[in-house]
């Protein structure tokens, strides 16, 4: 009978006893995760791609059109091929220059976070300014001429917005016939989720969003992310601080984005400054306000759109006032009181659209209002002529309020001027909108606001006069006409 062998000790690795087991990951989730991130940067870089062809495009044909539109008024033959023989030999230059102060402002972020029309706009006059110092001081002929900056600029201003927004109307079209869709899980109580869900649905960019669930209480949130595997996790509600570390634990593990609808005193906070030297972190927070050199430039811009519009839209001004003494008796014009900068009535111009009693009238349809808050809105209001459907429909009622903006009593942009029923209604952190003059359009208008909640829209007007620039007007005016056909009519 043989001895029994001794192990050989280089055949056996004990590990020490005080060290936890060791987790085996699955290599099919790992594999998949990565498959997924490979997916992810394709498509980005083939975003960017995209973004950067169109934005090249756009540049490149401004330059030749201004140069054809040049030859055309002066009464020259165009010759394609000599026609920009300077300017095409510093294109790359331009489109460098371009490029680089789009990327500086955003431009070439994803969709959902990526800035819109206000941002190309201002990055274009920086680029053509930049180039066109440029030009000077080297003191070089790089240009066959001048003008081709102005042209350059506003040809450049209108066509790489349409483009874009044709790209983004085509990636929409896209994801929904193939089904794309991000997964939304909302956190928080009915009440507070309704107006959110709605806003969501209604205002988001990119893939359809579905709302998959939503968790009253956050214990539940990682249950239910297990169950429904959301892209997103939304809290309606500010959390505390417990709250937070539950809902961002939950949802790193899982690679999941989470965002938050902030507070009134969360939107005012955007540009707090930090108070040093204090044992307790303190932060300054100044009440937002448009004054000083703002306030002139925002005026001046007011009274050149609002005359300019006025001339080119009174034939349809006209028209309407025709059909309204046509077809139903009273005023033409509604002087509705409403209250305005520094809590202050005033008149507010309107097409009339409703009958002439409809003032009396609608204490008798309170029980039916559909709206939140203050304010009063009925989908179908019976008072409505029906010339003054499509007036409303189609915001023509609202051409009057030119003539309060030439006044001073309206700026083109700003928060909407609540009827004086509404206005008796509000709570006192509300009025903190009125330290601006009201405006004809503003967020409410462009962000869906028949689907949301009066809170939220009372935080977009903290919002707009928090991050308030020329640039966000002009953004705001820019989506006022697709809000419009879309069917959201103004308040």
């Amino acid at each position: 009978m043989a001895p029994p062998v001794s192990p050989d000790p280089r055949d056996t690795v004990s590990a020490p006893a005080d060290l936890p087991p060791r987790e085996i990951k699955d290599p099919r989730s790992e594999t998949g995760v990565s498959t997924r991130r490979l997916r992810h940067l394709i498509g980005r870089g083939l975003d960017v791609l995209v973004l950067l062809a169109i934005d090249v495009f756009g540049v490149s044909a401004a330059i030749f059109s201004g140069l054809v539109l040049r030859e055309v008024l002066n009464g020259r033959e165009v010759f394609a091929e000599q026609l920009w023989a300077a300017e095409r030999a510093w294109l790359p230059f331009v489109l460098l220059v371009t490029v680089l102060i789009f990327a500086r402002n955003g431009l070439y972020r994803p969709r959902e976070t990526r800035p819109g029309g206000a941002q190309i706009v201002a990055g274009l006059f920086v680029a053509v300014v930049v180039i066109a110092i440029f030009s000077v001081v080297t003191d070089n002929e790089r240009f066959t001429t001048y003008l081709i900056f102005p042209y350059t600029f506003v040809g450049s201003a209108l066509l790489i917005p349409l483009l874009r927004g044709v790209y983004s109307w085509m990636i929409d079209a896209t994801a929904k016939l193939i089904g794309v869709e991000r997964r939304v899980l909302v956190v928080g109580e009915p009440d507070a989720t309704r107006s959110v869900e709605a806003a969501l649905r209604t205002g988001a960019p990119g893939a359809g969003l579905r709302m998959v669930a939503h968790v009253d209480d956050i214990d539940h949130l990682a249950d239910a992310i297990s169950e429904h595997h959301p892209h997103d996790v939304v809290l309606a509600r500010p959390p505390d601080d417990e709250t937070m570390l539950i809902a961002l634990e939950a949802c790193r593990e899982r690679r999941i984005r989470l965002r938050v609808v902030p507070t009134a005193a969360g939107v005012l906070a955007h540009h707090a400054d930090y108070v040093p030297g204090l044992a307790v972190p303190l932060f300054d927070i100044v009440p937002p306000t448009i004054q000083g050199v703002d306030w002139f430039v925002k005026r001046a811009f007011d009274l050149v759109i609002s005359i300019g519009l006025l001339l080119i839209l009174s034939p349809i001004l006209l028209i309407s006032i025709v059909m309204i003494r046509l077809t139903s008796p009273g005023p033409i014009l509604f002087r509705d009181q409403r209250v305005g900068l520094g809590e202050q009535p005033f008149a507010m111009l309107k097409l009339r659209s409703m009958v002439t009693n409809a003032a009396q009238a609608q204490a008798e349809l309170e029980e039916q209002n559909e709206a939140d808050g203050a304010l009063f809105k009925i989908r179908n209001d019976p008072r409505i002529t029906p010339v003054g459907r499509v007036l409303r429909r189609f915001s023509i009622d609202e051409l009057p309020q030119l003539i309060n903006v030439i006044k001073g009593e309206m700026s083109l942009v700003g928060p909407r001027p609540l009827p004086m029923r509404d206005y008796q209604l509000l709570e006192q952190w509300h009025r903190r909108r009125y330290s601006v003059l009201p405006g004809i359009t503003g967020l409410w208008q462009v962000s869906g606001r028949s689907n949301l909640g009066f809170d939220t829209l009372v935080r977009l007007d903290f919002y707009y006069l928090e991050s308030w620039s020329i640039w966000m007007d002009i953004a705001i005016i820019a989506r006022t006409p697709l809000a419009i056909v879309r069917g959201r009519g103004a308040y």
